[in-house]
């Protein structure tokens, strides 16, 4: 008899139970929230990509300046100091060796390329060739 009242109650209990509730979806289609990667994307250049800088020529003049840049390959222009050469990079100032850009708060001196000194006086030029 006692077999009888504990299968009795053990059907009971588990005909007679809750539904359970539908589980959540695996996904939520919300704004995915992750760990704060700035300070890495900061170190490695931050959102402005790097550019190939040529210094052509320059014009240093106190505070202010020009300088004559060749940016990714491209012909040279002309830019005055604080100018902006890409997006997050600004020409910083013109000194007389070279340029100072900032990029994403970090400021980099780029020389001008090696030349020959300039000679005093008059150079002679090399005698023209004509095609005979």
């Amino acid at each position: 008899m006692v077999a009888c009242a504990a299968g009795i109650g053990l059907w009971g209990a588990l005909l007679l139970a809750p539904l359970p509730l539908p589980a959540p979806a695996a996904l939520a289609s919300g704004a995915v929230t992750g760990p704060n990667l700035a300070p890495v994307i900061n170190w490695f250049g931050g959102n402005s990509a790097r550019l190939r800088l040529e210094v052509v020529g320059l014009i240093a003049s106190g505070q202010q300046g020009a300088a004559l840049l060749s940016i990714n390959g491209e012909p040279p222009k002309a830019y005055r100091t604080g100018q902006t050469l890409a997006q997050g990079v600004s020409l910083s100032a013109v000194l007389p060796q070279g340029v100072a850009i900032d990029q994403d708060g970090i400021i980099e001196t780029i020389t001008i390329a090696a030349q020959q000194p300039a000679q005093p006086g008059f150079i002679a030029a090399p005698p023209a060739t004509t095609g005979r």
